[in-house]
């Protein structure tokens, strides 16, 4: 066990990335701050509220700390992280290329291609993130609200991406 933390560091890497390398925390909050958390996140807005009780129930509430890595660049991806406190940087490389803050998601991109991660996410201060599993995501996407909803995401990033890129 990790002094204080109550979850081992295995259970940790189970959680977080393979090679995560950071201290983290199983928070267990009940059903009824998790919905409200969910709510709270636009991509997730067309969920009724029985989907975001389904969803709330099966992902894990993890506190993540300062520095501590959530994704690597390079890694396969199984997760997708719902941030509902805190921030994290969006590095490629040494490059910082966005940050996500209360209510954004990431992590969608590797499991939505089969592709590894394509950056490293690092906590900016202890923060907190809900791990919705590859399944649960996919089944999220049967929604055609939600699948929209990822796809603006995506566009948006896009298009962040080509305005660094091209000025």
């Amino acid at each position: 066990m990790t002094p204080g933390l109550g979850v081992g560091r295995e259970a940790a890497r189970d959680i977080i990335d393979p090679t995560y390398q950071g201290v983290c925390e199983l928070r267990l909050t009940n059903q009824k701050q998790r919905i409200s958390a969910l709510q709270q996140v636009p991509l997730l807005a067309g969920l009724s509220r029985a989907s975001l009780g389904q969803l709330a129930h099966r992902a894990e509430e993890v506190e993540v700390r300062s520095g501590a890595y959530l994704t690597r660049q390079g890694a396969l991806g199984s997760e997708v992280y719902v941030v509902l406190d805190g921030s994290f940087v969006v590095r490629r490389h040494t490059r910082t290329v966005a940050t996500r803050k209360k209510g954004e998601v990431f992590g969608e991109m590797s499991l939505i291609d089969g592709m590894p991660r394509r950056a490293n996410v690092v906590a900016e201060k202890d923060s907190t993130v809900l791990v919705v599993h590859k399944r649960d995501f996919e089944q999220l996407l049967d929604t055609p609200r939600i699948a929209r909803g990822v796809m603006q995401t995506l566009a948006s990033r896009l298009q962040e991406a080509d305005k660094r890129i091209l000025g």
